[in-house]
């Protein structure tokens, strides 16, 4: 209990500073322009990201992060939790992903979808307060049921970041971004044993929509969806496939969406 109530106090403290800061210090005026911009308007002002994934053609992302506009949105993102550039990018992530789901589930049984947000180190997540991955997903779930979709379910702690690691921003070179994150993320075993997975995964805490699954059905059942922010190399996207596959999970089941490469 003393735990709970220090942790929202923390974030309490970090709610009023960042807010202190927005009135003495307004925001960039670029900022103050992609807020007003809507979701429609930074799909029309933001260039489309190029497919870097031609392989397997499985890992996503909508925006151009190389553009100036695109890389203010994401660091607004990244290390504000921005509520407005949330909802908007969220919004479009979303109807991005449900056209993909058409064709998924019709070609490839691409069934029951559980969104899986890319996991923070808890030291990183303590020191800015919150995962962005996770709020975008959470945003994700808010958006379809506004419209009743029932589309999607997440469970937030089903990966695991076990250890610190350096900053990915700061490696430039793909294969050492790739040994970087080597074997650091781990599966939530007792979260999908409430799937009905068996032992072959692991736990953490009750997340926001485990009461939504059945206990009894096997994994091929499911299919996952990963969420993260942005992709530059796609080493995280891969060490979260990587993980999901030694859970014994079939890649045909794993699909991998960011807002922006």
């Amino acid at each position: 209990m003393n735990n709970r109530i220090g942790k929202y106090l923390l974030n309490l403290v970090k709610k009023i500073i960042n807010q202190v800061v927005n009135i003495l210090i307004p925001k960039e005026k670029r900022v103050c322009f992609l807020e007003e911009l809507g979701p429609t308007g930074l799909f029309e002002n933001i260039p489309r990201a190029d497919n870097f994934d031609f392989e397997t053609n499985k890992i996503k992302a909508i925006f151009n992060y190389k553009t100036v506009l695109c890389r203010q949105a994401i660091w607004e993102i990244k290390y504000r939790a921005n509520k407005k550039l949330i909802r908007d990018f969220s919004l479009l992530l979303y109807e991005f992903i449900l056209e993909e789901l058409d064709d998924l589930q019709t070609f490839e049984n691409f069934q029951k979808p559980i969104l899986i947000p890319i996991p923070s180190s808890k030291s990183r997540e303590r020191e800015k307060g919150f995962n962005q991955c996770i709020l975008i997903a959470r945003e994700l779930i808010k958006i379809d049921n506004k419209r009743n979709g029932n589309n999607f379910t997440l469970l937030e702690n089903y990966l695991v970041k076990k250890f610190d690691t350096p900053h990915q921003a700061r490696i430039s070179n793909r294969k050492k971004r790739l040994e970087n994150l080597k074997n650091t993320f781990s599966v939530n075993e007792t979260a999908m044993s409430k799937l009905g997975f068996g032992n072959c995964l692991g736990a953490i805490s009750p997340t926001l929509s485990e009461k939504a699954f059945p206990k009894t059905q096997p994994a091929n059942n499911y299919s996952f969806i990963i969420i993260d922010d942005v992709i530059t190399t796609g080493a995280t996207m891969a060490e979260a496939f990587r993980a999901l596959k030694s859970a014994g999970i079939s890649t045909t089941k794993i699909r991998g969406y960011a807002l922006a490469h």
